[in-house]
């Protein structure tokens, strides 16, 4: 028996490591590092992240594989990274002309050390 209705809706996982018990792959991109899957058992769907270097993989509840093609997880993976580091600092952004707040231990606002520094985690 799956464990699907008791996981939130998006957790830490890739495909290499994650909780489910038994997945079918029905789909992969490579451009975005992701696979879609569904559980054997319940039949949910779960957009799965490819293990990669410097980044959390995720995964994330999806209701359709039109729903999966449209999902865009940048956002989701600018607050993890926020939150893995407690948030945000009273601090301003030493980027130019950026006067954001600074993620709590570093020197740049959530956007600048995301794209700009390649802070992923």
């Amino acid at each position: 028996m799956c464990n699907c209705n008791q996981l939130e809706s998006i957790i830490l996982g890739t495909d290499e490591s994650h909780p489910f018990k038994a997945l079918d792959e029905l789909e992969w991109d490579p451009e975005r590092w992701a696979t879609l899957n569904q559980c054997s058992d319940c039949k949910q769907l779960w957009h799965i992240d490819i293990a990669k270097n410097n980044q959390v993989g995720l995964c994330v509840k999806v209701n359709s594989k039109e729903e999966w093609l449209k999902l865009d997880m940048t956002q989701t993976r600018v607050q993890l990274m926020v939150n893995n580091h407690g948030g945000l600092s009273f601090d301003s952004c030493r980027w130019k002309s950026c006067d954001k707040n600074c993620v709590k231990g570093l020197a740049f606002c959530p956007i600048h050390a995301y794209f700009e520094m390649d802070i992923k985690i």
